[in-house]
């Protein structure tokens, strides 16, 4: 399946290291006035940077803490030669004078029969650009990881130009052997972090796109991989002293690495090896693909999706376009994939990397959609955005011609649900853009399947019934028809619940099998034919839920429902059991919210 990213804007790099090909994904801002531009990452003792005060940024001081300098005196494998002439704190920092020292080592030079074992030079090299592949890993691993560690280097060396080659290799293999191999390794992704830094600190190479690749690939793998709580301090220190200094000539690009960094962060970081044709359009500066999400009733929104784009980020946005800005009232909403084939549809964790599940799905070779709808229903519906309109009454049409919202007692129809049917009947025929009178072909499937088998009205009062409604609802337009049938069904009582078709699994005496619906108002089992409640449980009631799968492979969901006092487990059977699950869950979290709320208002 073609991979169709869409192209990104290159930023202006400094002048003097502007490429003359291969543009980089980032957009960079163009100042409007001269800016005086450092072009390295200049190295200083004690500071691996310089800061220029930014008022929409955070503040980096220059307090000489967590800088890359310092990490690499207390971890790297060259850093012990030092090490012992500096105090470490507790807090991170070096203390002591690195001048100092080598003063003192200066002078053991002229003293006859010593040597200094330790430069100022030395130090400062194991921290910045070098043009030669190292010898040996950074950090001190074992010799299989230290093999790795020095083929990943080349590799680095090679994106950026400053290494030619093998003969058949590419950028895209390059990227791709970094990103297999920290997959692989965790403890590869601190080295190939240490990697990257020296190789865009001080960068002095002859080749002049060498720094901005170097930034374009940081950029990559912060968007992947995490690093060690060690190093924590120190890569988020580097980042920062970069991208909030404007006079940085990649200050954009650094700013762009921190932003991928904290949400790999928050995250936890891509779980699954990004597909070939991922890394190809990262590599080339395509940093998003278009990604179709579809909505209840077959509309399509065409999301710009990149590497680090996940569930939480697409229900935000399309919530943006539903005018919905609560963060408690998205809760309300999902994102689902469907499988070709399967019979039930598969919830999306608010975690999960997107293209973490569409690239297995492409490489399982399964057609697959994304669909965004509301799975829980607590706060009212809003009337003023008519794409929300569409999504709920998508959604709850078919559950209403199915009959699940209807209750019928003794099998028979209440008065006013009637002339409810009958008006809602209309409104689906108007919703439909149609302009004619609903005749009894019509008629029959405008109406919930249960409507057309009770005997107390007959098929043509449906027809005359629904016949004097139209004249209320012709003039109106298709959208106000939907909303209108929104108006009405949200007073019914099984309005907003979810339905799942479950055993119960209790005393062989009792009724077995019952249609399960969650709403606001709690956990209802409800008669198969009348959907009367014969059991419900309030959500504060609900204790705990535990998924439970037999040898034979029959999935069931135990319930604990009851009080500190009273304990009940109520054991069914359903291959919907996750889903279930989830959805009490997602109800009583709101509930809390809703209730902690209220009480902070009172």
């Amino acid at each position: 399946m073609r991979f169709d990213f869409t192209e990104s804007v290159t930023p202006p790099a400094a002048p003097e290291d502007r490429p003359e090909k291969d543009p980089g994904p980032w957009k960079e801002p163009v100042p409007s006035h001269p800016v005086n531009h450092v072009h390295r990452n200049e190295l200083e003792p004690g500071d691996s940077s310089t800061l220029q005060e930014n008022p929409e940024s955070p503040s980096v001081p220059p307090d000489g803490k967590h800088s890359l300098l310092q990490f690499a005196i207390l971890h790297f494998r060259e850093g012990e030669k030092s090490v012992s002439e500096i105090i470490r704190s507790v807090d991170g920092s070096v203390q002591g004078s690195l001048r100092a020292i080598e003063l003192k080592n200066k002078r053991n030079k002229h003293k006859k029969g010593k040597e200094s074992d330790w430069t100022w030079k030395e130090t400062v090299d194991m921290v910045k650009f070098t043009s030669s592949p190292i010898e040996r890993s950074l950090l001190k691993l074992d010799s299989e990881l230290n093999k790795l560690a020095m083929a990943c280097f080349l590799s680095i060396m090679n994106y950026m130009g400053d290494y030619p080659m093998e003969k058949g290799k590419t950028e895209v293999d390059c990227v791709y052997n970094l990103l297999m191999n920290c997959h692989k390794y965790a403890q590869l992704r601190d080295e190939v972090y240490c990697q990257v830094m020296k190789q865009t600190t001080n960068n002095k190479s002859p080749k002049p796109e060498s720094c901005q690749r170097g930034w374009r690939l940081f950029s990559i793998l912060a968007a992947y991989f995490t690093c060690s709580d060690l190093l924590k301090p120190y890569l988020f220190k580097y980042l920062e002293n970069v991208a909030y200094d404007k006079r940085r000539a990649y200050h954009g690009t650094a700013l762009v690495c921190l932003q991928n960094l904290r949400k790999t962060f928050r995250y936890g970081g891509r779980k699954n090896v990004p597909s070939i044709e991922e890394i190809t359009a990262i590599t080339a500066g395509r940093n998003s693909k278009r990604q179709i999400y579809r909505l209840p009733g077959g509309t399509e929104r065409v999301i710009n999706t990149k590497s680090t784009t996940v569930v939480q980020d697409i229900i935000e946005e399309i919530c943006g376009i539903l005018n919905i800005h609560n963060p408690d009232e998205m809760e309300e909403y999902s994102l689902y994939c469907i499988v070709e084939g399967d019979t039930f549809t598969m919830p999306l964790a608010r975690d999960e990397y997107i293209l973490d599940v569409t690239t297995e799905l492409h490489k399982n070779q399964q057609v697959f959609y994304l669909i965004f709808c509301r799975s829980v229903w607590h706060f009212p519906l809003r009337p003023d955005n008519q794409l929300y309109i569409e999504l709920v009454f998508n959604q709850i049409a078919p559950d209403y011609l199915e009959g699940l919202l209807l209750v019928m007692p003794g099998e028979t129809l209440q008065q006013d649900f009637v002339y409810d049917i009958s008006k809602v009947a209309a409104l689906l025929h108007r919703a439909a853009d149609m302009d004619y009178l609903p005749a009894l072909k019509e008629t029959k499937y405008l109406l919930p399947k249960p409507a057309l088998t009770v005997r107390d009205v007959k098929p043509p009062q449906w027809v005359h019934l629904v016949q004097s409604a139209w004249n209320e609802v012709q003039e109106m337009t298709p959208m106000n028809a939907k909303a209108q049938v929104l108006e009405i069904l949200q007073k019914w009582p099984l309005f907003g619940s979810s339905f799942f078709a479950i055993k119960r699994v209790a005393d062989p005496r009792e009724k077995s099998e019952y249609i399960l619906a969650l709403n606001k108002q709690g956990v209802h089992f409800l008669d198969l034919v009348t959907h009367e409640t014969l059991i419900h449980y309030p959500y504060s009631e609900v204790i705990s839920t535990r998924k439970v799968k037999a040898e034979d492979g029959t999935m069931y969901l135990d319930m604990k429902c009851g009080n500190l006092m009273q304990q009940r487990v109520t054991r069914i059977q359903t291959d919907q059991a996750h889903e279930i699950s989830r959805l009490i869950r997602q109800y009583i979290t709101i509930e809390q919210k809703m209730n902690g709320t209220s009480a902070r208002e009172r």
